[in-house]
């Protein structure tokens, strides 16, 4: 397997463990870490759940030295006609970013190292990014004749760094630092040991009421395409229900006493 699965202190970490090809992606690796990802998800003692990457780095990206598509066994492995093999394989891909977007736990990117295109697509896709000072960030679509609509980057990366930037990013093929990923809001902090301090950070978020983070995460999702009107009323039914949790119910009896 391509995917390394660990749990410590309520935190799961999903480690993509291809050191020796820069972790670089396939569609089967695609798979393999998304089935990782929702096994932790699926874990009740998972509060918090950390991606990151063996070796000297996140992700390099596409695999260059193996077929995209490779996998005679997995679902695609029967299509005959290679653009349908090639679409049903990156469909499956995909699913790790669905999964990524809609598991209850908060997600947290240790970017390791060099993140490149397909990798900074994941990385992207949680919810908090932290740095390595080695950290690259890098997007090559365009100078590879290939789009930069690529593993849900074109709907990520305005919603974090907005809209000019992610184009300008995206149009010119740009790398960055991981100071210049810091300056624009691509990532949240630098931290010499990426690793533990996203641990420290799963285990941090980890240690709130469930409903409450899973609930906040989603409200701040929607709110990107949610009307105003909309959200309040997101808001009221979260909030009503949030009412209810243990730790307010203590609160309110601590009150009444």
């Amino acid at each position: 397997m391509s995917i390394k699965l660990s749990v410590h202190n309520g935190v799961g970490t999903a480690t993509l463990n291809r050191p020796e090809s820069l972790n670089s992606l396939t569609s089967k690796v695609l798979t393999e870490w998304n089935a990782g990802i929702r096994e932790l998800a699926d874990n009740p003692e998972v509060r918090a759940i950390v991606v990151t990457g063996a070796g000297r780095a996140f992700s390099a990206g596409m695999d260059l030295k193996t077929p995209f598509d490779e996998g005679d066994e997995k679902p695609w492995g029967t299509e005959t006609n290679p653009a349908s093999r090639l679409s049903k394989s990156l469909t499956y891909g995909v699913e790790l970013i669905r999964s990524l977007a809609r598991v209850n736990q908060p997600t947290i990117a240790a970017v390791n190292g060099h993140t490149v295109g397909a990798g900074m697509s994941i990385a992207a896709a949680c919810d908090i990014r932290l740095a390595a000072p080695e950290a690259v960030f890098s997007a090559p679509f365009v100078r590879l004749g290939i789009t930069g609509g690529d593993l849900g980057l074109s709907w990520f990366l305005p919603r974090i760094i907005g809209l000019p930037k992610a184009t300008d990013m995206i149009l010119n093929a740009r790398e960055y630092t991981a100071e210049q990923a810091l300056e624009m809001g691509l990532v949240t902090s630098i931290d010499d040991d990426v690793v533990t301090a996203a641990q420290q950070m799963g285990e941090h978020i980890g240690s709130f009421e469930p409903y409450g983070v899973t609930m906040s995460k989603k409200l701040l999702a929607a709110s990107s395409t949610a009307s105003l009107e909309a959200q309040l009323d997101a808001e009221i039914t979260a909030q009503s229900l949030g009412f209810f949790t243990d730790p307010v119910q203590q609160l309110m009896q601590q009150r009444d006493a």
